[in-house]
């Protein structure tokens, strides 16, 4: 069984949440049609002991997105600048982060980590604060996401511990995860959406996987796109040196014709790495979404079927 490590990289984690703290929710990404779910989430937060607070700006739509660039841009910036906001929560993904990179102010917005949760689009800004500042982010639910405002008792004590204990290590163990190559593996957890990371490359934000554990998940790509995605990596050598491998849901992957599946495509890829390789945790664009941090050092052991986080996300309110 082979067994990797990453370079040792100290992380800059975001301050843990108290109660009373305050939530922002923006919309760097795309719009949306219906709020109840927003609501939703916003009643789970608040039975967390946090405030929230939004901008009525949010609902905005310019074509497949939530207002202009500058507006977008503009409010991420101030919502990372204001102190009387403590953690950010995006209020949905699908496109539009990208677009935002030219007009942030890295100078300004690199004094201001904080806790910044979400998924799918929203691995753009995931890479960049990671590449550009050393952020450790949460790879979780969003504002509009199920998994947020119909979260169940233990995901939700789970996230709750993630947001405000500094000594919080979680180990995960689903029954469902499945050893598709055998080993253990330490490193950085990176990654995200697979459409999003493949699109990082040639970037000033592309993803870094040199010793790394690599998440990867996705929704409505066929098999033969994640085998061009994939394949894109590889011959970009972002596979070359990756201690392990990390896999979300794929959902609504599966080719409408032919007897094979998208599960069949990505195991054979992968496997091709030969190191450990755990796949179906419960993340991405599914009905469950356990929010985990993104830049922090794990231990995959694929031989028990186990995710160790070494290092919380969060520190301590006063340090």
């Amino acid at each position: 069984m082979r067994k990797r490590h990453s370079r040792d990289l100290t992380p800059k984690r975001p301050r843990a949440l108290a109660a009373g703290d305050t939530i922002g929710i923006i919309a760097p990404a795309g719009p949306i049609e219906q709020r109840e779910p927003l609501y939703q989430s916003i009643a789970t937060l608040e039975r967390f002991g946090f405030r929230v607070r939004y901008e009525e700006r949010i609902f905005d739509s310019v074509r497949y997105l939530a207002g202009d660039d500058a507006t977008r841009a503009a409010e991420l910036t101030r919502y990372f600048g204001d102190p009387g906001i403590q953690a950010i929560i995006p209020l949905r993904g699908g496109y539009g982060c990208a677009r935002l990179i030219p007009l942030l102010d890295e100078k300004r917005l690199r004094r201001h980590c904080k806790i910044l949760m979400g998924f799918s689009d929203l691995t753009t800004l995931h890479l960049f604060f990671l590449r550009r500042f050393g952020w450790i982010t949460l790879h979780g639910p969003m504002a509009m996401s199920a998994a947020l405002a119909e979260i169940g008792p233990d995901a939700a004590k789970h996230l709750l511990a993630l947001l405000t204990d500094a000594d919080y290590r979680p180990h995960f163990s689903f029954p469902q995860l499945e050893t598709w190559y055998p080993g253990v593996a330490e490193g950085k957890i990176v990654g995200g959406c697979l459409s999003l990371v493949a699109s990082s490359l040639g970037t000033a934000y592309e993803i870094e996987t040199e010793g790394s554990i690599l998440f990867l998940e996705d929704l409505g790509e066929a098999p033969y796109r994640i085998d061009r995605m994939l394949t894109q990596l590889r011959l970009a050598g972002k596979l070359d040196s990756v201690a392990g491998v990390l896999l979300g849901g794929f959902h609504d992957c599966n080719p409408t014709e032919g007897n094979y599946t998208a599960a069949e495509v990505l195991r054979e890829m992968l496997q091709e790495l030969k190191i450990p390789t755990i796949a179906n945790f419960p993340a991405g664009h599914g009905p469950e979404n356990w929010a985990f941090p993104l830049g922090a050092q794990v231990r995959l052991d694929a031989d028990v079927r186990r995710i160790q986080f070494l290092e919380a996300a969060v520190t301590r309110i006063e340090e």
